[in-house]
């Protein structure tokens, strides 16, 4: 798919759009609530910003599996929603914050992580793939009420200038994409895991990444793929036209 998006093949780019227009659609209604109203229009620009240049984003890509494409195609929708949304950010409570998770285990942390950008207790534990999750996610108190604004949309702005504070965060020891994939896999020793989690709870851009991983992990597995006319309206929004169908179509375009 993506080497057909880089030649600029319209089969490519309709791959793309179907497979990925419902992930970028949650992506934008979850983090810039203020698009909404706009919400094609905006689903649209996202899919322009891959395509201009000549498909500039996909000649930049490196990526070595499904889980990084998503992570890569995630932080393209997130730079366009803060483009688009503009709207000042309040100065990220950082040191509320962790007072707020200092006596917490990393799984309490990416739970209060993914309540902070407003996953309930159910969706949370599907992204964390944990029953026991629902349980922590779910409790009475919250540890968030003395940092985050209590009005939602109070709540949504410092939540995003806390996600962007953890990405400034990025030091050298920071984590690759393939430790929080080898993380979720089980495919580290013991010694490896606890090593790794050690770095990842007290590093907020680590925290972030390895949340967001797994968000996107769960996208991927409940994706719902676009349905043909609107990937039509996003294909011509692109300038390109509806490949051809069947053996005899290909052959005679």
């Amino acid at each position: 798919m993506a080497e057909d998006c880089t030649r600029g093949e319209p089969r490519g780019w309709e791959q793309f759009l179907r497979g990925h227009g419902w992930i970028a659609a949650q992506l934008l209604e979850r983090y810039f609530p203020t698009l909404t109203p706009e919400a094609d229009q905006h689903l649209a620009a996202v899919f322009q910003r891959a395509h201009a240049a000549d498909a500039a984003w996909f000649r930049g890509l490196t990526f070595s599996n499904e889980r990084d494409f998503a992570m890569a195609f995630r932080e393209l929708v997130l730079a366009y929603g803060r483009e688009a949304a503009r709207l000042p950010l309040p100065q990220a409570p950082l040191q509320q914050l962790q007072a707020a998770v200092a006596k917490l285990t990393l799984m309490d942390r990416e739970i209060l992580w993914l309540r902070m950008q407003g996953y309930e207790a159910p969706q949370i534990a599907a992204i964390l793939a944990s029953a026991a999750a629902t349980a922590v996610a779910g409790a009475a108190s919250d540890p968030l009420a003395g940092v985050l604004p209590p009005a939602p949309d109070g709540r949504a702005l410092a939540a995003r200038s806390l996600m962007e504070a953890a990405e400034k965060a990025r030091t050298e020891d920071c984590l690759p994409l393939k430790t929080f994939n080898n993380l979720v896999n089980g495919q580290l020793t013991w010694r490896e895991r606890e090593l790794a989690e050690e770095h990842i709870r007290p590093c907020l851009f680590c925290l972030d990444r390895y949340a967001a991983f797994q968000e996107m992990i769960r996208y991927l597995r409940d994706v719902q793929p676009l349905p043909d006319e609107q990937v039509r309206r996003l294909l011509s929004a692109l300038g390109l036209r509806p490949p051809p169908k069947g053996i005899l179509g290909r052959i005679f375009s």
